[in-house]
């Protein structure tokens, strides 16, 4: 009788055990991030030429995210573990000194700079100037304007002379000579508080002989609102700058007659900086898995991530880029324009 009641006490506690297990398993919150496939985004529908003409393209571009969690129990952490296609990395690595608002702020911020960027790119590759110098900057003071000048003024003219990048300052700058007395037209970085000061030219200490003003200049950049063509960009709630490449590509076709597709269905992913560089981007293995489950017929990712695409490509074609041209290039290759493309002459 006894042993019978051992038994049962003992099936109890591994029963309670069990389902203490269980719920721990489900309850608990590990302080790592999952990345898991996301989803494929087509662009064309976000993107709203408002002064210009446009172009309704037959393919698509589209951009590539991946699906976040930043709560996992247990059971997601040893998903996460033994499964390729999911991603653990501990929040500290993705926090950093921030908290989990201010991370989804900053990525919120990363993405309003990738659009504009992107616009950018595309509209300096047309030959329009998205951006245009307005006068000089101030990063730091110094010397002999130590005191009249701060970072927040704008140099506008040196004696009457319009100056509008750090060039055009440093050329009025050298040519006068040391102990000169100069006058600047200075303004407020916004442009107000206008007025006219005197300066006293010092010499630099390693040529005694060239005039120095003591200031680091930086070119003030403001947008060229007098383009012929406005582009906006609407990507909701989504956050970072992956999405640079793809936005790059689909405003260049929809301001361009003709096919950069080659009427293909492309996703790519992939940061863009001013010069046109793709830069790295995480999650690459997800994002391949997303294109391709989507029926992508091409998916473009930047420089050294072509082997961890093509692990998780499947039959999809898998092309690795390191600047817009490159992606010019393999879209020409495969039926496309991009080596001619050129705004409506009218």
């Amino acid at each position: 009788m006894n042993k019978k009641i051992s038994k049962k006490w003992k099936a109890g506690i591994l029963f309670f055990l069990l389902i203490g297990f269980l719920m721990s398993m489900t309850f608990i919150r590990l302080p790592y991030f999952a990345f898991k496939p996301g989803s494929v985004n087509e662009l064309s529908r976000r993107i709203v030429v408002s002064e210009g003409r446009s172009f309704e393209p037959s393919g698509e571009f589209h951009f590539t995210t991946i699906s976040q969690d930043s709560s996992i129990n247990g059971w997601e952490f040893l998903e996460g573990t033994f499964k390729e296609s999911v991603h653990l990395i501990d929040e500290d690595s993705i926090l950093g000194t921030r908290n989990r608002d201010e991370n989804q702020t900053f990525n919120f911020e990363l993405m309003r700079v990738s659009k504009s960027t992107a616009v950018s790119v595309a509209l300096s590759h047309l030959g329009l100037e998205p951006y245009k110098a307005t006068g000089v900057g101030i990063a730091s003071v110094g010397g002999p304007s130590e005191g009249i000048l701060t970072t927040s003024d704008v140099i506008v003219a040196v004696n009457k002379k319009e100056v509008f990048t750090d060039q055009d300052l440093i050329t009025e700058i050298r040519g006068h000579e040391p102990s000169e007395i100069i006058q600047l037209n200075v303004e407020k970085i916004d442009g107000s508080d206008p007025r006219e000061i005197s300066i006293e030219l010092g010499s630099r200490e390693d040529e005694p002989s060239v005039a120095f003003l003591g200031i680091a200049p930086q070119t003030r950049i403001e947008d060229n609102d007098d383009l012929p063509v406005q582009v906006l960009v609407n990507t909701g709630r989504i956050g970072g700058n992956s999405a640079g490449l793809a936005l790059t590509l689909s405003v260049l076709d929809i301001l361009t007659p003709g096919e950069l597709t080659g009427g293909f269905q492309i996703a790519t992913t992939g940061a863009i900086d001013l010069e046109g560089n793709v830069g790295p981007i995480g999650g690459v293995e997800q994002k391949t898995i997303t294109a391709r489950k989507a029926g992508m017929d091409l998916f473009l990712v930047p420089e050294n991530s072509l082997e961890k695409a093509k692990k998780h490509a499947g039959e999809m074609k898998v092309a690795e880029v390191a600047h817009l041209d490159d992606a010019l290039t393999v879209l020409t290759d495969l039926g496309g324009n991009g080596d001619s493309l050129e705004l409506p002459k009218n």
